[in-house]
């Protein structure tokens, strides 16, 4: 017990720490976290263990800041830009799934592992640029609705083709797949539904109530619940938490709710969440095969997402600037990717060899991600954007 409690104010203060230096040196705050979590690992000073206590928290955490993205999310403009999210997150699935699933060929022959490869690259973590862009005030602008809706579509449409690749890779599983997928669409409906239809009822029933602890605590619970739902269904835990959050987004009392829910969210589990992706490198393994692999796969997750989220964007008659927005906004894979290789490592389907990079890439596209989202909405570089022919 003693050890965890450390390991937790480690955490905190290297932390918090790396984020004051980031700030001072005018990048967003999560990167200092990020970097802090590479210190405190097992790459440079190996002071924190990645264990269940802080797979736990750091769990917590990634569901609590997207509980708190559902609720800071304009809803009005969230529905605007629902068909512009489906042609982004299509397109960037279709993009790195193909690009990542040819370059394999240069490293392996075995087609199911290789398209695998490339559904690991499909895979989007917004965790990452939604605290990017609410620093720098940019969430619930036309390009930071846009990634939001394409991500909780891009996680739908990745868990579809996860199912399907280990139906065919099991030799079948046709009920399996079914259930998996009909369970899916339901969900989906009555979150749609509820978002639609709850908010007056919920409104009206409480227009007389003052904000409160109990609120607060029955929000935080509805949030896990629906994660829970998620998670059981198959679908990512911060799919449903997202979703919650977009229904109380529209509650008479949401700034009391999006106060408080930043207070625990920022304050303890999502800086734990931050540094555990750094906690989760390890240099174990490593030779030169791997550098290239992570090299390419590296290579692919960028320009896969930029150029067909990107493109997708473009379709929908937005700006250059815009475009290059939402594409570097789709960067970052996150715990999503790592969540889909291990996956396919427990199935069989891809080795240690191709697990062991996907966590680094992991890392770097996590590293660069904020980097690139404060570049691409400097104004500017915005206007050099713009310029170009």
């Amino acid at each position: 017990m003693e050890k965890i409690l450390l390991d937790i104010a480690l955490i905190l203060v290297a932390t918090k720490v790396g984020g004051i230096i980031s700030r001072k040196l005018k990048m967003p705050e999560v990167l200092g976290a990020l970097l802090a979590g590479v210190i405190l690992g097992p790459v440079i000073f190996n002071l924190v263990q990645y264990d269940d206590n802080i797979k736990l928290l750091s769990n917590l955490g990634v569901i609590m800041l997207m509980f708190l993205a559902g609720i800071e999310t304009n809803v009005e403009q969230f529905k605007k830009a629902g068909k512009s999210s489906l042609v982004i997150a299509s397109l960037g699935i279709l993009v790195p799934l193909i690009l990542g699933s040819l370059s394999a060929f240069l490293f392996y022959r075995n087609i199911i592992e290789n398209i695998f490869l490339g559904v690991i690259l499909t895979a989007t973590s917004v965790s990452i640029t939604v605290e990017t862009l609410t620093e720098l005030g940019k969430l619930n602008t036309r390009a930071g609705i846009n990634i939001l809706g394409a991500a909780v579509i891009d996680d739908i449409l990745g868990l579809v083709l996860i199912s399907v690749l280990l139906a065919v890779n099991n030799g079948g599983g046709g009920t399996s797949l079914a259930s998996t997928i009909i369970g899916i669409v339901l969900f989906c409906l009555f979150g749609i539904l509820a978002i639609v239809f709850l908010p007056k009822p919920i409104n009206k029933l409480t227009k007389d109530l003052q904000p409160g602890r109990s609120m607060l605590t029955f929000s935080l619970a509805a949030a896990l619940i629906v994660a829970f739902i998620a998670e059981d269904l198959g679908i990512a835990a911060i799919t449903g938490a997202y979703l919650c959050g977009l229904l109380l987004s529209q509650f008479h009392h949401k700034e009391y709710l999006e106060r408080n829910v930043k207070a625990i969210a920022s304050g303890f589990l999502s800086p734990i969440f931050f540094a555990s992706v750094g906690l989760e490198a390890s240099l174990v393994g490593f030779d030169g095969k791997v550098v290239l692999i992570t090299l390419v796969m590296f290579i692919v997750a960028v320009i896969g997402k930029v150029i067909g989220c990107g493109f997708g964007a473009r379709l929908f008659r937005m700006s250059r600037s815009e475009s290059i927005q939402i594409g570097v906004g789709m960067i970052s894979r996150g715990e999503v990717a790592i969540i889909t290789a291990n996956i396919g490592l427990q199935n069989h389907i891809i080795t240690q060899e191709v697990f062991i990079p996907t966590i680094l890439v992991v890392l770097l596209t996590t590293i660069v991600t904020p980097i690139l989202l404060k570049l691409a909405f400097t104004h500017k570089n915005e206007m050099r954007i713009e310029t170009l022919k």
